[in-house]
This record gives structure tokens, C-alpha cells and sequence, in this order.
């Protein structure tokens, strides 16, 4: 299974719920997988032709009809009921596997450290597993410092400190695979830091300017 990371702004509000309860946290997480598949099934066939869309929906509903999908599904009808009362959420932030290669790049770790920029890897772990160890809960004021120092930070600097054998040695997660040159590799990463940065900066700053805080998790 692939480690991909996902950063979801919470009103203090929503903070407060789910510190009062955290077994929440399991649920909201579920929900927005649940939102996020639909959405990316939808965009998918978009493009395709009128054959390839009938056989994509046959699939998927045959897909629904399994006795698993049915159980999948009650369970994921009480999710929601359950986060509904907590009112809607920010849209979440999948930065797929970029997360490791960025926080490398801010801090110069490739493990939680107390480190100006740690934010991805670090925080108040809150609910079950979800994946990869429970989810990370940041407050406003984290948030705000997360988003000031991104806000120092250079896309072209951080791209030029890409380097394959250093970044393989310390054990990077989501290098790309295969027999490439060391410049193919480092062009493709700094091709995927050009363009997650980017948005991860303008997400917190978002975040960050309405007060609110993060939850992240790796799943």
C-alpha cells in the first residue's frame, strides 16, 4: 500500500469536538477517502466515450452490489451521521507521495525532529490507526507558524537541494522507481516538489488566515 498524506483545515471548533471524542477522528477520515474516490471516479469518466463510461458504471455497480461494499457502506452511512453534527469541512489537501520528499526539504530529517518545518511528520496524535498511526492534530497557532515558514521558503532552493544519492542514503520515501540517471530521477522530483509545494503553501496560508487548524495522516 502506498503511504499517501492528507492535510484537512479544522474550525477550533471541529478541534474541540474531536479532542472531546476522538474516536471521531476514524470516521471523519473514512468519509472523506469515501468523498475522494467519488469525485476522481466522476473526473475519470469525463473523458471517456460513451461505451467506456456504460462499462466503468456496469463495473462499479456490481462493484456496489457485493455483500463487502454493502458492509463498507453501512459502515461508512454511520460515519457520517456520526461527523455530520461536527458541520461541513474544509475540502482536504492529498499530497499523495510527496510528503516525505517535502518535509526532507524543510527540515533536513527524514523523521519527526524538532525542527522549524516539521509540521507533516509531528503533531497531537488523535483516534485509532488510520493507516499508518493515528492522525496529527495542529492547532491555529501551529498552523499560523507552519504557514510563516513556508512562506520563507523558496521553490527554487528547495528544488536545487534534490539530490538522489543523498536522499536514497537516508531512506526518502517516494523516490521514483526504475533504472534511471541520476538527472532523470532529480528532474522528476523536483518536477513533483514544483508542483506540490505550490499547493501545499497556498492550503496553509489558507488555513491559517481563517484561524483554523490541521489534522494529518498518512494512509
Amino acid at each position: 500500500m502506498s503511504m499517501i498524506c492528507w492535510v484537512l483545515g479544522l474550525t477550533p471548533a471541529q478541534i474541540s469536538a474531536l479532542r472531546a471524542t476522538p474516536s471521531l477522528v476514524s470516521n471523519l477520515v473514512l468519509v472523506i477517502h469515501d468523498d475522494e474516490s467519488k469525485a476522481r471516479f466522476d473526473e475519470a469518466i469525463k473523458g471517456m466515450s460513451p461505451e467506456q463510461r456504460k462499462q466503468r458504471e456496469t463495473n462499479r455497480a456490481t462493484f456496489e452490489g457485493s455483500p463487502e461494499r454493502r458492509e463498507s457502506q453501512a459502515r461508512l452511512a454511520e460515519a457520517r451521521e456520526r461527523v455530520a453534527a461536527l458541520g461541513p469541512f474544509e475540502p482536504a489537501l492529498d499530497l499523495v507521495k510527496s510528503w516525505h520528499i517535502l518535509h526532507y526539504l524543510f527540515t533536513g530529517h527524514v523523521g519527526p525532529a524538532s525542527a522549524p518545518g516539521d509540521l507533516l511528520l509531528t503533531g497531537e496524535g488523535l483516534g485509532e490507526d488510520v493507516g499508518y498511526g493515528p492522525a496529527r492534530l495542529h492547532g491555529p497557532t501551529e498552523t499560523r507558524d507552519f504557514s510563516r515558514f513556508l512562506e520563507t521558503q523558496d521553490l527554487a532552493r528547495l528544488q536545487a537541494r534534490v539530490n538522489r544519492r543523498e536522499m536514497d542514503r537516508l531512506g526518502v520515501y517516494a523516490h521514483p522507481f526504475g533504472p534511471t540517471s541520476d538527472a532523470e530521477h532529480e528532474s522528476e522530483v523536483r518536477d513533483a516538489v514544483g508542483y506540490y509545494f505550490p499547493l501545499l503553501r497556498g492550503y496553509v496560508r489558507k488555513m491559517s488566515d481563517k484561524g483554523n487548524g490541521l489534522l494529518v495522516w498518512v494512509f
